[in-house]
């Protein structure tokens, strides 16, 4: 759809003048998250997220990188409750990057605890998250369609009910996928005139590039990333692994045609069950799909996880995905686990 179909995103945002305010009545005082309060926001994440069998558990470097990045306003974006003893029972945040292609689309973050729950706490934050939300949009410089987004476990019944209640409607599903490197791997081939190269640093702006170019353009609700985020939150995080990331490189010319992105989240082992190496970003450019390309590429990532003692390949996939990822995958070997959901607000 064409920005020349819309209202101005100023309008169509409908951005509150002052945020909804959050209950008075619940035991909670309330103020913006700030980089001390970090392990206190770790550890309500983790009795969440084993509360609600979180298919990905948080990390403590990622909040701590929450307060990176010269587009975020943690002051402003986020809102904390604590009790009277001081410890952290709830909180949102608002993660939103303005882009200049493709989609304006902020995610919102939170949680209450377990034990405060059922107070109005969590239908309080989701209209604060959603009204901040709004407020961004409102203030973008470029004009372009815009969602507010939601994603969720799939098993997570409670939160979907809320989000839905706040009128956030199912948009899309994604599917974790893995594949157990007991089994024989797959042969990997490349077609003539590529090579498989490890992931090179100095390239690092050639692949992200190749990622705007692959990935950014063609996959529903992708926009390019520039050059500080993906330094901050794609290369720059504590579990990337370049080790185990790889380039697909034309012998010809030296273009990188391909890329494939790893991680070691390894606080997710042990509530799994198992070790796994995670394929955070794979693509490859249009003209060289079809090919082998990305099995190529998937293949020299499991055979350094299989390398590194991994038991399992793990990755996600949106379902509609329109480059047939999950055939793909499939074909690797890679059996579906469980699912995800994106619920959304079109603007």
């Amino acid at each position: 759809m064409s920005t020349v179909d819309h209202q101005p995103l100023a309008v169509r945002a409908a951005a509150p003048a002052e945020l909804p305010a959050l209950p008075s009545d619940v035991g909670l005082t309330w103020r913006p998250l700030t980089p001390a309060d970090v392990p206190a926001w770790f550890a309500l994440c983790r009795v969440v997220d084993d509360h609600d069998r979180a298919t990905e558990r948080v990390a403590e470097y990622e909040l701590v990188d929450r307060f990176k990045g010269a587009w975020r306003d943690p002051a402003l974006d986020s809102v904390a409750g604590f009790d009277a003893d001081g410890a952290l029972r709830a909180y949102a945040w608002v993660e939103y990057r303005p882009v200049t292609e493709g989609t304006h689309g902020p995610v919102l973050f939170g949680a209450v605890h377990p034990g405060h729950r059922r107070r109005g706490i969590g239908r309080a934050l989701v209209a604060w998250s959603e009204g901040r939300a709004r407020q961004r949009l409102a203030a973008a410089e470029v004009e372009l369609p815009a969602r507010i987004r939601f994603y969720l476990d799939g098993h997570h019944a409670e939160a979907r009910r809320l989000a839905e209640a706040c009128g956030f409607a199912t948009k899309r599903w994604f599917v974790v996928m893995r594949r157990d490197l007991s089994v024989p791997l797959p042969s990997g081939e490349l077609p003539a005139g590529l090579r498989i190269e490890p992931y090179d640093k100095g390239r690092d702006e050639d692949i992200r590039l190749t990622h705007n170019e692959a990935f950014a353009r063609d996959h529903w609700g992708s926009s390019p990333i520039d050059s500080e985020a993906w330094a901050l939150d794609v290369v720059g995080g504590e579990k990337f692994r370049p080790d185990w990331s790889f380039m697909a490189v034309e012998s010809a010319t030296g273009r990188i045609v391909g890329y494939l992105m790893s991680g070691a989240y390894d606080q997710d082992w042990e509530p799994q069950g198992y070790t796994e190496g995670w394929t955070d970003l794979v693509a490859v450019r249009r003209e060289w799909r079809g090919q082998g390309v990305a099995g190529a590429l998937l293949t020299a990532a499991m055979r350094v996880y299989a390398a590194g003692d991994m038991q399992y390949a793990g990755l996600d996939v949106d379902t509609d995905n329109p480059s047939g990822a999950l055939g793909t995958y499939t074909r690797l070997g890679y059996e579906q686990l469980h699912r995800s959901v994106l619920l959304t607000k079109e603007i």
